[in-house]
């Protein structure tokens, strides 16, 4: 019987302590889709330029660290892209590059100087080039990525990067799969999460429900154009550039790609998955913890951050484009404006007084005032009954009886309203704090709940 009832008891402490967890996880979960999410977030990382060299740079390489500086640092529509100069007279053991960079020089054959080496945030090699200042811009830029970053800033889910391959058949029917389920998710006959709806605010009066809709871009591997676009989508897995079959990759936030579906791979199943993905609750995880890689991309992304922020509103992971104001609006000081009504008492005071032979105005503000006064004389009289034989001019401060000059004048002088409290504010955070401190201590008396009841009804 002891053994049933500690049994008992657990099995009632484990569901008390489950069901309370699913209240706070409830309460911290994050309910931003993760492409929006990606979007307001996630850094792209740079890919890194490594500059090798053993004497001073030349004018042509000097313009080379300045363009790339320039990508990197200057103007609002930077580049994921970082300069780094490798001098093998001060550094002839590469010890201050990464292992990977070092096993890549190292394995060049050629190794005549200077000579640049590009390299993946992930530390995958892309190759060593010649640069200039043209073939930087080329690594920087390109047409399709300019139109991939304005696809994703106007809301869209994800853009669909279509690699072509080396059989036509095979490319169009790749095509025509993404074509149609591109117009299936557009018409929302793809079954997808939906955020719940946001409170309005002032960027955002109405927030609407989103309309889904995705991207579609289909890239010749052999346009010289976008050859570093493509080799930068090439160098995500390894053998890719021997790849021959099409390849589809799903573009989303900052020009985050997951990894692509090839030939036979690509199909409606396998792409609604990672639709669902990039379109579900975000797990608010760091970006290293989620599929994907960035991709070398220049574009104002806090810009479009700031732009989807407009669109759907206050959400989480987004609150750095909105102004405190919209989350604390009781906490902000409004400007030093005298209240309307101090301002038309001022005004009527002004008007009463009369500095020469004019006489004063009676107006009701002055009876109720009268009034008052006489209250609280009969009030000091009923405390103070000696009070009658004493003077007048004894209960009376000479400094407010003194008057220079003319007729004596009783000005009042209004005070300031006292700022209010905003009591929902007050209720609000009381209640907050009054949920966690109930759920701290609830957890506590669970634990002690369970420790007695495993010393207490433990088998004898």
């Amino acid at each position: 019987m002891g053994r049933l009832l500690s049994r008992l008891c657990s099995g009632c402490l484990l569901l008390i302590a489950v069901e309370f967890a699913m209240h706070i996880g409830a309460l911290v979960a994050c309910e931003t889709p993760v492409y929006r999410y990606a979007m307001y977030r996630w850094q792209p990382a740079p890919y890194e330029v490594y500059f090798f060299h053993d004497e001073a740079p030349g004018e042509l390489d000097q313009r080379v660290r300045e363009r790339l500086n320039e990508f990197e640092r200057g103007g609002e529509s930077r580049a994921n892209v970082a300069y780094i100069p490798v001098n093998l007279d001060e550094d002839p053991e590469l010890a201050s590059v990464p292992p990977d960079v070092k096993k890549a020089w190292l394995g060049r054959d050629d190794k005549k100087l200077p000579a640049y080496f590009i390299s993946t945030p992930y530390g995958v090699g892309i190759g060593f080039e010649q640069l200039d200042e043209v073939k930087v811009n080329l690594l920087i830029e390109s047409p399709f990525r300019k139109s991939l970053a304005a696809q994703l800033e106007t809301g869209k889910l994800g853009v669909f990067v279509m690699l072509s391959g080396k059989d036509a058949a095979e490319t169009q029917a790749t095509e025509a799969i993404l074509a149609g389920l591109v117009e299936e998710v557009q018409q929302g006959k793809v079954s997808l999460y939906v955020s719940p709806a946001k409170g309005a605010t002032e960027n955002a009066p109405s927030p609407v429900k989103p309309d889904f809709d995705l991207g579609f871009i289909k890239l010749d591997r052999d346009d010289q154009e976008e050859q570093w676009f493509v080799r930068t989508l090439l160098a995500m897995e390894p053998d890719l550039a021997a790849e021959e079959r099409p390849m589809v990759f799903l573009v989303y936030g900052r020009a985050r790609a997951l990894l692509p579906y090839i030939g036979k791979g690509i199909t409606r199943e396998n792409l609604i998955r990672e639709i669902e993905f990039i379109s579900g609750a975000c797990s608010c995880t760091v970006k290293e913890q989620n599929p994907g890689v960035d991709l070398l991309v220049r574009y104002d992304w806090e810009a479009a951050a700031a732009a989807l922020a407009d669109k759907f509103g206050n959400e989480e992971g987004n609150e750095s484009q909105f102004g405190p104001e919209m989350f604390f609006p009781e906490l902000i000081i409004p400007e030093s404006t005298p209240p309307a009504e101090t301002q038309l008492a001022s005004n009527d005071i002004e008007k009463s007084i009369v500095t020469d032979d004019a006489t004063l105005e009676r107006t009701p503000e002055d009876a109720s005032a009268e009034t008052s006064l006489t209250a609280i004389d009969d009030e000091i009289v009923a405390e103070h009954p000696n009070a009658e034989t004493s003077n007048d001019s004894d209960l009376i401060d000479p400094e407010l009886t003194a008057s220079p000059t003319g007729p004596e004048v009783a000005t009042v002088v209004p005070t300031p309203d006292k700022p209010k409290l905003d009591v929902d504010a007050l209720t609000t955070t009381s209640t907050t704090t009054s949920v966690w401190i109930v759920g701290v201590g609830i957890g506590i008396v669970l634990v002690v709940l369970f420790g007695l009841t495993f010393v207490v009804l433990r088998p004898r």
